[in-house]
């Protein structure tokens, strides 16, 4: 797999087909901080693995690959030196014995490619001998992917988890007495288990994960993506006008930038984009969830399932950085820590004079699909049968079935992620177990005065609904006729109804909601209320 990955990057690097966005600026400044030794924390997909393919190509002295790039330009001496390049997300974890036996056939992969002999009854002493028969060639790097992903990937099962990380405790320490043989080290992962001796064992370890200086190190700037795919930028612009829907530069970005930018990760307030879901939206040309879909966060589901008194709030948290960035406890996962660490969370704002960090959820993607894995966990199933009768409710202007779902669905999240919650995260409950009923509701559909709610637009009738928190049905109601909601539907050969309806902090549920049946051209028909 590695192979394939280089073969992918050598290929990208050299032809002109591929957009490469150029990060060696900070290949170089790693190589000039000091301290030859760093970890940093990112989530998945998030361009980890092809910065560290990067720099083996650079340590390996390769340096007509990097012709035009920044470090190509620099004054790097392009010294040849030997790579041990360790991916945890290709070694198989499921038992402490299996990881064992993936990482010795890694270290023997690697010592045959090199001709060095590592005899020795442990991973940790294999690796310490490969470690010094490198060295006889010139000092070793030692570049290591997803360390903890045989921990972070049983954390249902705390036994295995544990006995994972005491294996990667005593296979890391054999770095402690190595400094004399070792060139640079960097290590990815997702998390930061305090546990492993990967922090203590490495003299003078760098973790570079909230440095402001290395904040675009991975993701796509604002500037990177205009510069780098100005290009396809303009291809998806051309497509759309084809199709009658004209949208400008600016835009096109903006729907980008909500979807897809927002993740912060340090006290600069520089932002960049998930690289994975802006590449597939450049392919599919189309903004819904990408990143989220490879791997859903059962893991934060079971955790918030397993200490329902943690208290978590999807509209935002207050930490430090030592409590963002320190996991001691595999039994009971700090959940903001984890939250941050993998994506679902990242930094909004930080205060300098209190050194605190307020949390919340990145855009749009993260905020739509963790709330439908919300609903989908929390929330009674609904079968087919079941929609359909919510359809023909609907289609009859029967509000009751709905609302009584509604009040259901809300009453069975775990209390934990209404912990301050705003009106947008009640919103977007809501539209999630639209979705779970059978719909397709539409968010925040912009017309010239303003923002509706929700939309749903069915094949006899469309609702526009309007949502408050701790406010009145009658003012939802009243605003959807001072800003004309209804106008654009107008005339459509279809009725109207238009419900406003009240979100209780304190019940955590709808408290109440008032509707009006409206002809196709706009006259009250009848209200609508509760049978």
């Amino acid at each position: 797999m590695k192979d394939l990955l280089l073969r992918c990057k050598i290929k990208i690097l050299s032809s002109g087909n591929y957009v490469y966005v150029d990060k060696t600026r900070f290949v170089k400044k790693l190589l000039e901080g000091g301290s030859p030794y760093y970890f940093i924390s990112r989530p998945r997909r998030f361009g980890k693995s092809l910065f560290l393919n990067t720099l083996e190509e650079v340590f390996k002295g390769d340096k007509e690959l990097f012709k035009d790039c920044a470090i190509y330009k620099s004054d790097y001496e392009w010294k040849k030196h030997p790579v041990i390049y360790l991916d945890f997300a290709q070694v198989e974890s499921r038992t402490t014995e299996e990881l064992e036996n993936d990482l010795a056939a890694a270290l023997q992969e690697m010592a045959d490619t090199y001709s060095v002999s590592i005899e020795a009854p442990s991973i940790k002493l294999q690796l310490k001998k490969l470690v010094m028969g490198l060295a006889k060639e010139n000092r070793v790097v030692v570049l290591v992917d997803e360390y903890d992903q045989p921990i972070i990937s049983h954390l249902e099962n705390p036994k295995v988890a544990k006995k994972n990380r005491e294996l990667l405790k005593s296979f890391f320490s054999a770095l402690k007495s190595l400094d004399r043989y070792l060139e640079f080290a960097f290590i990815t992962g997702v998390s930061k288990f305090s546990h492993v001796s990967l922090f203590s064992g490495l003299n003078n370890l760098n973790d570079i994960t909230m440095n402001p200086e290395y904040a675009g190190i991975m993701g796509y700037t604002e500037d990177e993506l205009r510069n780098a795919f100005q290009d396809h930028i303009q291809e998806i612009i051309n497509e759309r006008e084809a199709q009658g829907n004209v949208v400008s530069e600016e835009g096109l970005v903006k729907e980008m930038r909500h979807w897809y930018n927002g993740y912060r990760f340090s006290e600069d307030s520089l932002c960049v984009y998930n690289p994975f879901s802006t590449l597939k939206f450049m392919e599919i040309k189309k903004a819904k969830g990408y990143w989220y879909s490879t791997g859903t966060p059962s893991f934060l589901i079971d955790q918030l399932k397993k200490h329902p008194k943690t208290m978590i709030s999807l509209d935002g948290m207050i930490a430090d950085e030592d409590a963002l960035m320190e996991i001691s406890s595999i039994e009971e996962v700090d959940l903001k820590a984890l939250m941050y660490q993998t994506g679902y969370f990242t930094i909004q704002d930080y205060n300098r004079v209190s050194n605190r960090y307020y949390l919340g959820l990145p855009n749009e993607e993260v905020r739509t699909a963790f709330t439908n894995s919300l609903v989908r966990h929390f929330t009674p199933n609904i079968d087919v049968r079941a929609s359909e009768k919510f359809v023909e409710a609907l289609e009859t202007y029967r509000l009751d079935p709905l609302f009584e779902y509604i009040e259901t669905g809300f009453a069975s999240f775990a209390y934990q992620v209404f912990a301050g919650a705003k009106e947008s995260t009640y919103q977007a409950m809501l539209l999630s177990m639209l979705y779970g009923m059978g719909f397709e509701p539409l968010s925040e559909r912009l017309t010239n005065k303003g923002r509706i709610d929700v939309v749903l637009d069915m094949p006899k009738v469309i609702y526009i609904i309007e949502l408050k928190l701790d406010g009145m049905a009658d003012k939802a109601l009243k605003q959807i006729y001072q800003k004309s909601y209804f106008e654009p539907y107008l005339h459509k050969g279809k009725a109207i109804v238009i419900i406003g309806a009240n979100f209780s902090s304190k019940l955590r549920n709808v408290s109440e909601w008032k509707g009006e049946l409206l002809s196709e051209s706009g006259e009250v028909i009848r209200k609508l209320s509760t049978d």
